[in-house]
């Protein structure tokens, strides 16, 4: 996504935006890591560290963000509470850092580990 300003302009990467995302989800209480399905046999792996962007979907949409995260939670906390405190971190953080507007950010839960 390019930002033009009267010094010049900035291209952002949707691999940057899905790093900042990835890094600011794995930061929440109660994620065990990211996650994103291999092949048709719904293997699931746990993705962490500089791999967490890759259970990250970055679009763009009227100039606005749509961010989907795929991830595991811990096994007995409330699913809900997670997604809405990965909702709240992640939105402050991809908007602090890039001056980008979060239109929508979607939770998907793939898996629950004990």
């Amino acid at each position: 996504m390019k930002i033009n300003s009267e010094l010049g302009s900035i291209d952002i990467t949707r691999k940057a935006i899905a790093d900042i995302a990835g890094n600011a989800a794995m930061e929440c209480y109660g994620l065990v890591g990211m996650a994103h399905k291999r092949g048709k046999d719904g293997l699931i792996e746990i993705l962490s560290g500089d791999q967490a962007n890759k259970g990250v979907g970055v679009k763009i949409e009227d100039e606005r963000l749509i961010i989907d995260l795929y991830v595991i939670v811990e096994y007995a906390i409330k699913i809900s509470v997670v997604a809405e405190n990965i909702i709240s971190n992640v939105k402050y953080n991809v908007e602090k850092q890039t001056s980008l507007k979060v239109k929508r950010i979607s939770v998907n839960v793939v898996s629950v580990r004990v």
